[in-house]
This record gives structure tokens, sequence and C-alpha cells, in this order.
């Protein structure tokens, strides 16, 4: 039987709460992304991370690049958990920003997360409020996606739904 881990990076939350669900439906060892080594994951055939997605960086990504060698024998896929409406436009951008040179076969499966403003760090309010008045200066039919999410909302959002695991649970299936 194949272990699984799940490795997550999480800043808000939604990327763990994914990873527990992930964690129970698959099942896997759930692991926090913060000073893991290879050594810590070699006992495992299969290596999820999940991670948030901003300003186009799956956090903890930097986690498989550096060891993309050790990890050659391993099964592999990626989470990214983000504010953007699901879609094969937001999961080809992400997979291109991310997923280069040895990690470019890897699979990216992509759910959305939630924000919360009062959360949110000083330097990622002030990234959203720069984002967000550069919005508002856009004409609304030239507005990006992740553009109207934030002019939309207003402090807080919950797009986290367990149905965007489900592609990823079917490929850990397959194995």
């Amino acid at each position: 039987m194949s272990k699984t881990a799940v490795v997550f990076r999480s800043k808000y939350g939604a990327s763990k709460a994914y990873s527990l669900i992930l964690g129970k439906r698959i099942p896997a060892v759930v692991i926090e992304n913060e000073g893991l080594t290879p050594h810590l994951v070699e006992e495992f055939d299969t290596i999820i991370l999940v991670g948030g997605v901003y300003a186009g960086k799956i956090t903890g990504i930097d986690f498989l690049k550096k060891y993309a060698d050790d990890f050659s024998s391993k099964r592999i896929a990626v989470f990214a958990v983000g504010a953007s409406p699901v879609s094969d436009d937001t999961i080809d951008s992400i997979k291109k920003r991310n997923l280069k040179g040895k990690l470019e076969t890897v699979p990216l499966f992509y759910g959305r997360g939630a924000l919360d403003e009062e959360q949110l760090s000083f330097m990622d309010k002030n990234l959203l409020s720069v984002v967000r008045r550069s919005a508002e200066k856009t004409k609304p039919e030239k507005r990006s996606d992740l553009e109207k999410i934030i002019l939309e909302t207003a402090g807080s959002a919950d797009w986290m739904d367990e149905s965007y695991l489900e592609p990823l649970i079917e490929f850990i299936s397959q194995a």
C-alpha cells in the first residue's frame, strides 16, 4: 500500500483546512512544510504539496524545487489554493509560473480559498489595496478575474469547497 504525505504551507488557513480534509479522505499523513527536509518524507511514495497562491507564486513550492532530485522516484502532485475562479487559464498561469524545469511534469490541481482582510498581514493589506486601486481605474470590461473579485469582495469571502479536491483524490487513487 502506498504511503502518502500531504505537505502544506498555509498563510491564512485555507491550505491547512484543505490539507486536513485531504488527509482524512485519502488517507495520508499531513505535515506542515515549515522546516521540512527530504529525510522527513523519504518513507512516503506520494507527496502532495498544498499551498496558497500569492502574487502568482505557490507557497511551499520552493521545497519541491530544492529537492526535486531527491523526489525523482516519488509520485508528486500540487494543490494550489487561491482567490481566482477555477478555470484552465488560472491553472495554466499558475503552472507556468511555478512548475518549471524538473517540476514541469508535476500535475497541478486548484481550488478556491478564502479571504479575510482583517487577518491579512500589513504587507498583504497594502498589496491588496494597490491592486484594488488599480482595478478601480481599469475599465470594467478590461478587468481581470482577480481584479473583479477584489472589487466585489469587501472585507471577507469564503469560496472553499471540498469538491475542489475531487480531481486530486481521483489522481491519487489511480496509483
